[in-house]
């Protein structure tokens, strides 16, 4: 009699631990040129302390400004191939470009009259030398980000599982270009390798990295 109490009790605490574990995990979601604004807003939360942007655009208007660009500019290859993944409620949001896409930087060319003038030679030379790392036969993620209150709660995790699934399902490698050692060490914990390391005078480093596929 006993034992059944303690196997009754186990069960309960049991299925309320899944419910929580069910309850709190991130739902992610295909989503549409239609919530442009959301995901921009959401990016442009996310990016507003990144190590990298900021050394770019330490202006906070400037930076506003110019990332607002860079979301427009960037979000059109994602949107139009249907690969913008971002938590039901937009607390985070993934920009992903397909293979052989090549993205045209001369349209970012006006946000860079935004750079402090002592700095644009270095910051030019900076992206020069990410563009070596750039593999064209992989998936490359631009940017992903969460809302700075809702962090700690593995949506940009969940973000990365949806994307690479798709892409592993295709026997595909994915390329991405970590900002900080933090990021890092999240790609690292999703298959991803530092292939390289990015940094020039004043700036913060940034690591290429690379994935192969898991099939």
């Amino acid at each position: 009699m006993l034992l059944m109490l303690i196997i009754k009790k186990l069960q309960t605490s049991l299925n309320l631990i899944t419910k929580y574990y069910t309850m709190n995990i991130p739902k992610i979601v295909k989503t549409s040129q239609a919530d442009l604004e959301k995901v921009k807003g959401v990016l442009t939360l996310g990016f507003s302390s990144d190590a990298l942007l900021r050394w770019v655009f330490p202006d906070a208007s400037s930076y506003l400004k110019c990332f607002d660009i860079w979301m427009g500019e960037f979000s059109k290859i994602a949107f139009k191939n249907n690969i913008v993944y971002s938590e039901e409620n937009f607390f985070g949001s993934s920009l992903w470009h397909p293979p052989g896409v090549e993205f045209d930087n001369s349209v970012l060319a006006p946000t860079f009259e935004y750079v402090p003038a002592e700095r644009i030679e270095v910051v030019i030379k900076f992206f020069e030398e990410f563009e070596k790392y750039h593999p064209n036969d992989a998936w490359y993620l631009p940017f992903i980000a969460v809302d700075p209150s809702q962090q700690r709660q593995g949506i940009g995790s969940f973000l990365l599982k949806e994307a690479l699934q798709m892409i592993d399902e295709k026997g595909d490698r994915a390329y991405l270009e970590a900002s900080n050692e933090m990021n890092k060490a999240l790609y690292e914990r999703h298959g991803f390798v530092e292939i390289g390391r990015v940094q020039f005078e004043d700036s913060p480093p940034a690591f290429p990295m690379i994935r192969e596929s898991s099939n």
